[in-house]
């Protein structure tokens, strides 16, 4: 059989193939030398791609130094190549085997022809590719390459996005500024200021060779962004690259193509340039992101905030969206204003809604729009998913549940609250979002750490000149988020609605876990809500002249924060003895408050403030608030304390006391005085206390209990008012300074000083001061003749804030010539009511001022000049972060300076009655960064006329700015509106910044 199958082969390849073009003797040829035919094919093959290789290695080089693509030609024979490698592989087999019939005795004929005939085609077909690999180096690559790629974009409104623009722009053309980081929140305009700065680039023919996008999306990481690169840029890795390799494959490209910008969208986790594969030496990054700690992290030597736009741009931008038609009917014109400012100045928003409401004519749905808005419950179309679905995603990306927690926590302020930090803080803390056990030390910093991530999210703006004492949540920002608490109707937020009637019972859900019924005008509350869940009850800056229904509390028996702060009760509500798990009771400033009933049950309380009241002695039950953290007794009528009336040592974990303005017991008394009870408390962190004289405060420092605390204000004197100082203070009151003050002495402990109407100083002592005082006022010393002197004072590199208000006989700032780097750290100078200065600031001094962002000098009748001339000629003052200047009543002002002053950050100067004052040094010549910086030039009209005698060219570039306002100084009769403004303010001057 095995000899027929031979035959039968034999006759197959020659008579099989009959019908064939090919001759019989071309048939037989296959079949000679099967081994040397396939052993050629190797050889070309390899040949192949050996040529293969260097065509890729030419245009990776091409590639890399010049960004230059390869031609179709030539992607066509590699293409060619791939598929001839593909049919080698796939024949590989059958090529190599050797078949055979009778067992081996003749060889498979067949089989023979036919891999004779595919090895005979594949080596003309290699053949070929060889002949076509010949390419020009001219031709392997297109001429052009792409500088980058033009992106959509829609036009830029108001002078907002154009500022940030401008300055972006100037930061990217700065040599030594490498990465620019732009942030806001969402919907801001970020990315439409970038793709302007984008196309920008493109259009022109200078700056940068290659321009490069791309966009970080939500889950992205440096895989997806080296990739996202490279292709930008026509770069291909092998699916076999790691990280490393695709790092230096990135490096390499970006190195040779030098002056690159590489533009980065909606950044949310800081990169490490190394690890992409960026050389930032070779070019620049520009970076979009919501987050202030991206740009942080990113080591970003310029950080640019995108803020929202103002009324004015807000509304322009609304007018456009909406139509011109609709905006000219006077009825709608009110409500769409109304509706714009719900907005709250987001560019996304205002967009949205008003793309909604186009052309729409019809007065109800207005009405209905500005409802839902102001209600925080709209169904505008692409409200929901464009705009909260933005903001929603920013609250999702925060770090954990705790920071979400303390976010919604802000939501329950009214709209457009200023909301103070510590305040919050303190909210935070006491309702135990940072858990029930740890310091209270600890918990605060824990308070400033969240807050310091919701500013920098932007989820919370800072509010203030240089304190940031205010925070505050964008209107549509807090929209989401009561839309989130709605999901589940744990939250009731009525909060700055201008309620009168409150709540009825069944407006009380029974799983509501907090309610802010904050700053309304509620005279009462009548019903008996069933809240079993209810652990935070907001009610504070409401009335309730009409008092509380005694049983209200009754079924809140979870009920752990109460806030009443600021109400009309004169008193509680019986049913709040029995809320047992209480750990909150904030009655503060309820001025007709003269009862609190029994606290004997409230085992759990740990704060009890009840500053500011009226009450005359300490609630019946205060000696069982075993675990009693902070009490605040404050500026009420309570008598005199002692150890005796005072049980201080029953409250084992007390750690903040407030008790200024209480007549403590004089050391001469029978029973141990307060200080010693004071002095003998370990747990105690935070206390503020006041002394009637020096001899008791020397005897409470003497003591050394001051250095276990964290924070503390003290006052020592009779102040004629209640004080608002900050952490860390101490305020001395028409004392002897120089009195019984002992050699121990905590000046390194204090970051705010004040002293009023002390007779005994003719300068600021160097003894009760320190390196780290941060504000500092002085007040009516009468005897004050210098601030600085100079054979004793100090650097103090951290002072942030001096005021000094009505120093009668104060000639000079410094009596000489100061060291250098003293008060290197100042932003905030105010002079007031200093009537024998005629110059204000040695030159020396001004050199160090490079902080200095606001400077304030009002009612100096002999001020002449507020820094010093000098004989040298040519001397330019720069002072490069001053942003507020404000010039009053200062009838003898010639100057504010004899050289040229650079003040690019300048935002707002007020000049007002100062006739003599007819120059401006920093309009001499006037610089683009103050004209883009500069947002309000306010004084009188034959002021201004004056300034734009000496400076025209200036005032005309700024005319837009200027902001009259009524001064018949160049008059000289004084209308009494005038003399209220110019007083001398004795007595009236705030005693704090904040």
């Amino acid at each position: 059989m095995e000899i027929v199958a031979a035959v039968a082969s034999i006759t197959q390849c020659l008579c099989g193939e009959c019908c064939s073009s090919q001759s019989v003797s071309q048939q037989c040829s296959y079949l000679k030398r099967p081994k040397a035919a396939i052993k050629l094919l190797q050889q070309k093959a390899e040949l192949l791609n050996a040529r293969e290789a260097d065509v890729r290695t030419k245009l990776d080089e091409e590639q890399m130094f010049r960004g230059m693509d390869p031609t179709a030609e030539v992607n066509l024979w590699l293409d060619k190549i791939q598929k001839m490698n593909r049919i080698l592989a796939s024949f590989e087999g059958e090529i190599q085997e050797n078949k055979t019939c009778l067992c081996g005795c003749f060889p498979n004929y067949y089989n023979r022809l036919k891999l004779g005939k595919f090895v005979s085609k594949r080596i003309q077909e290699v053949d070929t590719l060889l002949e076509q690999s010949q390419f020009p180096g001219i031709s392997l690559v297109n001429m052009l390459s792409e500088k980058g790629k033009t992106l959509p974009t829609t036009t830029l409104v108001g002078e907002t996005a154009k500022i940030v623009l401008h300055r972006t722009w100037d930061y990217l053309m700065e040599i030594n500024s490498e990465i620019i980081a732009i942030y806001g929140m969402g919907g801001v305009g970020k990315t439409s200021i970038i793709k302007e700065i984008n196309n920008k680039l493109l259009a022109e023919n200078t700056h940068f060779d290659h321009v490069i996008w791309v966009t970080a999306s939500k889950d992205s990481n440096t895989e997806k962004l080296q990739k996202d690169i490279a292709k930008e840029i026509g770069l291909c890795f092998d699916d076999e690259d790691g990280e490393t390799r695709r790092a230096r494959k990135l490096f390499e490209a970006l190195w040779r193509r030098r002056k690159f910008l590489l533009i980065i969208d909606d950044l949310w986790e800081a990169i490490s340039l190394e690890e992409i594969g960026v050389p930032i030496r070779a070019g620049k990054l520009l970076i979009s992101t919501r987050l202030l700690r991206v740009c942080r992290r990113m080591e970003a030597e310029r950080e640019i905030e995108v803020d929202v736009l103002s009324p004015q741009e807000a509304w322009d931008l609304f007018k456009q969206k909406v139509g011109e038609r609709v905006i000219s009917s006077p009825r709608i014109n009110d409500l769409a204003k109304k509706v714009a400012k719900e907005c709250g100045g987001l560019p996304l928003a205002l967009i949205t809604v008003g793309r909604a409401l186009r052309n729409e004519n019809k007065i109800k749905y207005w009405q209905t729009a500005l409802s839902e808005l102001r209600n925080s419950t709209t169904s505008i179309e692409g409200m929901t998913n464009h705009v909260f679905a933005r903001l929603r995603f920013s609250y999702d990306r925060l770090k954990d549940d705790v920071t979400r927690s303390c976010f919604l926590y802000c939501a329950l302020y009214p709209e457009d609250h200023l909301i103070e930090t510590e305040e919050l803080i303190n909210y935070w803390v006491w309702g135990g979002l940072f858990g029930k056990s740890g310091s209270l030390v600890d918990k605060m910093k824990m308070g400033e750490m969240v807050l310091n991530e919701l500013t920098s999210t932007c989820m919370l703006e800072r509010e203030g000149t240089t304190d940031y004492k205010y925070v505050k949540m964008h209107d549509l920002v807090r929209d989401m988020v009561i839309a989130l608490t709605r999901e589940n109707s744990t939250f009731m937020v009525k909060s700055g609605h201008g309620l009168r009637v409150p709540p009825m019972e069944n407006d009380w859900p029974t799983d509501l876990e907090r309610v802010s019924l904050m700053r309304n005008d509620l005279s009462s509350l009548c019903c008996e809500p069933n809240c079993p869940k209810l652990c935070t009850l907001l009610l504070q800056y409401n009335s309730f002249d009409k008092g509380i229904l005694p049983s209200f509390f009754r079924h809140m028996p979870n009920l752990e924060v109460l806030d009443l702060s600021f109400t009309g009760i004169d008193h509680l509500p019986e049913s709040v003895s029995h809320l047992e798990s209480l750990h909150v009771l904030l009655l503060r400033s309820c001025w007709n408050l003269l009862c609190v009933p029994t606290l004997a049950k409230l085992k759990k309380l740990r704060v009890l403030d009840l500053t500011y009241t009226p009450i005359e002695q300490t609630p019946e039950g205060m000696d069982m608030l075993e675990n009693l953290r902070h009490l605040g007794l404050s500026y009420t009528r309570v008598s005199s304390m002692s150890g005796s009336t005072f049980p201080l040592e029953n409250y084992k974990f007390i750690e903040s006391l407030s008790l200024i303005g209480l007549q403590l017991e004089s050391s001469g008394g029978e029973s141990s005085s307060l200080v010693d009870v004071l002095a003998s408390c370990n747990t105690l962190v935070e206390l503020e206390l006041s002394f009637v004289c020096m001899r008791d405060f020397d005897r409470y420092i003497t003591s050394g209990h001051w250095s276990l605390l964290e924070n503390f204000k003290f006052l020592i004197g009779d102040p004629t008012s209640s004080v608002d100082t900050g952490k860390n203070s101490i305020s001395f009151f028409g004392v002897d300074i120089y009195d019984t003050l002992g050699a121990v002495w905590l000046a390194d402990k204090v970051n705010e000083l004040a002293i009023r109407a002390c007779p005994s100083i003719t300068h600021l002592p160097a003894f009760i001061t320190s390196s780290k005082l941060q504000h500092c006022r002085i007040q009516h010393c009468e005897q004050m003749e210098f601030v600085i002197n100079v054979a004793e004072w100090s650097a103090f590199p951290e002072l942030e804030w001096l005021e000094i208000d009505g120093l009668s006989k104060l000639s000079g700032f410094c009596n000489g010539i100061v060291r250098g780097g003293t008060l290197a750290g100042l932003e905030v100078l105010h002079i007031r009511a200093c009537n024998s200065l005629t110059t204000l600031l040695p030159l020396e001094l001004v050199k160090n001022l490079k902080n200095v962002v606001e400077i304030k000098i009002e009612n100096c009748e002999k001020i002449e000049q507020v820094i010093e001339a000098t004989e040298i000629i040519d001397v330019d003052i720069v002072l490069p972060a001053l942003k507020i200047l404000k010039l009053s009543c200062l009838p003898a002002l010639k100057q504010i300076s004899g050289g040229r002053m650079i003040c690019d950050s300048l935002s707002s100067v007020e000049v007002y009655r100062c006739p003599g004052l007819t120059t401006l040094p920093f309009l001499v010549e006037i610089t683009d960064e103050m004209i883009n910086s500069l947002k309000e030039i306010r004084g009188g009209k034959r002021w201004w006329k004056a300034i734009s005698r000496n400076h025209e060219n200036a005032t005309n570039r700024l005319h837009a700015v200027f902001e009259e306002v009524a001064d018949d100084s160049f008059v000289g009769e004084d209308s009494e509106d005038d003399r209220s403004v110019c007083s001398d303010g004795s007595g009236s001057f705030p005693l704090s910044p904040r």
